[in-house]
């Protein structure tokens, strides 16, 4: 077995009401808190941001409450936070939403320590990823993750938009969150479409964690768990009739599937997802699994992935990317077209890191099939 680490380091406190049962850990981190979360969608309550407020209330804590997140969260929008938390004097931070809401906090702390540093140097200066174990930035970020996908409450990276190379890329140094307060309360009252690209985005990073060639037994073996928490629910997400146990499951499934792909990361679906997110503004999620089905259909090996269907719950490959459409077609709606798809293909094929943590080689004819067969039901002329 080739060596490999294993690396995550947030504390995980689950179920109804933990944030008031295990509030006083706050006292531990100061007596300021900047609570980063963004502004809901017309007739969604934020219930996390209350009972925050309520623990913070009653503990005696400061906070300011800055809602101006941005979704994909821009370096310079990032960098605009960061100036209000200085001024405030935040100690520590609350992270109140998705993987942008926790992704700006991990930011905007790593900023707080390099002040007067340009924030791309301070994100990208390394050159590369950092080889750290421990978190990089100095005040703690607890995340209370009000979708159950991302899991970006469990791993140190942060997905920020780039305009310099107008992309998305996770800032270099590790940022983890100290702990991730999981209550199914804070997903129940999500739409639909909130619930199905949470869940999409926590299979996308089980199923290409497990075939990436940097996985291991432990993440292969955490994702084994996701995907059996998964196949619990599949049914009920599809047909929108989702029980109590049934939400907690879906949080703890997204923690699980973080600690799984914090190992060795994603692999072609994300790459391939990210210029509808990029272009067209398709939730992270959708924007991810829509290429799951074909991606395993395109495996000449299929001993590599049936063990991943099978847990999920499926008889076969088929039947997987059948469950995937369907779920898509519930809540994708986007226009492309074939030249959007050559330009696509074209810059992928560029991403030598997404090529090789494939363990089947893909020619670009192969991405382009992915985005054709994927992406059917959306073409235009």
């Amino acid at each position: 077995m080739n060596v490999f680490k294993y690396n995550t380091q947030t504390s995980c406190l689950c179920g109804r009401g933990c944030i008031e049962a295990y509030g006083d850990i706050f006292l531990k981190y100061g007596k300021r808190a900047a609570i980063l979360t963004s502004k809901f969608a017309e007739g969604c309550r934020n219930y996390a941001l209350e009972d925050v407020r309520a623990a913070l209330d009653r503990r005696g804590i400061e906070y300011i409450v800055i809602n101006r997140v941005i979704e994909n969260p821009p370096v310079e929008s990032v960098a605009e936070l960061s100036r209000e938390c200085v001024e405030f004097g935040a100690q520590f931070f609350v992270a109140i939403g998705g993987g942008s809401s926790i992704d700006s906090a991990k930011a905007v702390s790593l900023l707080m320590k390099h002040p007067g540093v340009e924030p791309y140097e301070t994100f990208y200066g390394l050159g590369h990823p950092s080889d750290s174990l421990k978190t990089e930035a100095d005040l703690p970020v607890f995340a209370v993750p009000t979708t159950a996908g991302t899991g970006a409450e469990v791993t140190g990276f942060a997905c920020l938009t780039r305009s310099d190379t107008d992309t998305k890329l996770s800032m270099y140094p590790l940022v983890f969150c100290e702990a991730a307060f999981l209550d199914p309360e804070y997903i129940r009252h999500s739409p639909a479409f909130l619930l199905h690209s949470g869940a999409m985005d926590a299979l996308a990073h089980g199923v290409e964690t497990y075939l990436h060639t940097g996985s291991n037994i432990i993440n292969r073996s955490l994702a084994e768990v996701g995907f059996k928490l998964f196949a619990g629910y599949k049914d009920a997400l599809l047909e929108n009739t989702l029980k109590d146990d049934d939400f907690l499951n879906m949080q703890i499934a997204a923690f699980i599937m973080g600690m799984a792909f914090m190992q060795s990361s994603t692999t072609i679906p994300h790459g391939m997802g990210y210029p509808l997110s990029h272009y067209k503004r398709v939730n992270h999620g959708l924007a991810c699994a829509v290429f799951l089905g074909e991606y395993l259909r395109s495996f000449k090996d299929r001993t590599l992935v049936e063990p991943i269907v099978s847990a999920c719950g499926f008889s076969d490959v088929d039947s997987f990317a059948q469950y995937i459409a369907a779920i898509m077609a519930q809540d994708l709606r986007l226009q492309v077209t074939e030249a959007e798809l050559d330009k696509w293909t074209e810059d992928f094929m560029k991403l030598d890191f997404r090529l090789a943590s494939s363990p089947e080689p893909l020619s670009a004819a192969d991405i382009k099939g992915i985005y054709l067969r994927s992406l059917a039901p959306y073409m235009v002329k």
